[in-house]
């Protein structure tokens, strides 16, 4: 990573609803002393529209990725770490870059306040599933907790912590895709959770829209906050279910 420019990649929903998650992740990028270039104008990857059409967008992607950004790019959103990924490209997860890469002394060492929260780590699928893809043990992955925990969080396990969100198939079976998110939500809350932390721009979006009850953040709203980003630049009121607690709420 010394002496590296990472290239990094949002996706296309971190522009529209998960503004917040992209505005949180270059905080904490940044406060990590991680050099990097936002690729902003890069195509959608193409993850839901794979799933009906084609992967045509995603073959492009990689192209554009293999020639212009170092031969990678890191991106928060496991959709696209996925998609890119098989489709040609190389993506790092961002968790998994902060984890490896970064480490979690570097991190601890930027964290100036903690969060009194309990907070369900939740993976979804698309980081963990080929298991040739996985950023961790894909039947009991760790890094997204231990990652959190360095911000006072006391984090809580749910069963549902690594199944599907719906998202991948939201566009061809919406109603099974929106009781999928609902059900993710009811196991976090059954488990004494106060709020979900989601990796994925795809995932955050089906918690967040399409349930009620738990706020559902982005981790990278939890670390920034740990970091010193003020409290009302997090896009905490961005949320459907903003939390109630922590943050200096």
């Amino acid at each position: 990573m010394q002496g590296r420019v990472e290239a990094y990649y949002p996706g296309c929903s971190a522009r529209t609803t998960e503004r917040a998650y992209l505005r949180t992740a270059l905080f904490v990028l940044r406060k990590l002393g991680v050099e990097f270039r936002l690729l902003d104008d890069l195509p959608c990857c193409g993850t839901l529209e794979g799933e009906l059409y084609s992967r045509e967008l995603t073959r492009k992607l990689a192209e554009i990725i293999n020639r212009e950004a170092n031969g990678r790019v890191i991106t928060g959103c496991s959709g696209c770490y996925s998609t890119i990924n098989r489709g040609g490209g190389s993506a790092t997860h961002l968790v998994d870059f902060l984890f490896r890469e970064v480490g979690l002394e570097r991190i601890a060492e930027r964290i100036v306040r903690k969060v009194d929260l309990k907070v369900a780590a939740y993976y979804g699928c698309q980081a963990l599933r080929p298991k040739e893809l996985a950023i961790d043990d894909p039947e009991d992955p760790r890094v997204l907790e231990e990652i959190l925990s360095l911000t006072g969080v006391q984090t809580v396990d749910f069963p549902m912590r690594t199944k599907c969100c719906g998202g991948p198939i939201a566009l061809k079976e919406p109603d099974l895709a929106i009781r999928m998110a609902k059900d993710v939500v009811k196991s976090a809350e059954d488990s004494g959770a106060e709020a979900i932390a989601t990796m994925c721009n795809l995932c955050h979006f089906m918690l967040d829209f399409y349930t009620s009850g738990l706020p559902i953040l982005h981790f990278t709203q939890i670390l920034a906050y740990s970091m010193g980003m003020p409290p009302d630049e997090l896009g905490l009121d961005e949320l459907f279910n903003p939390p109630r607690k922590g943050f200096g709420r």
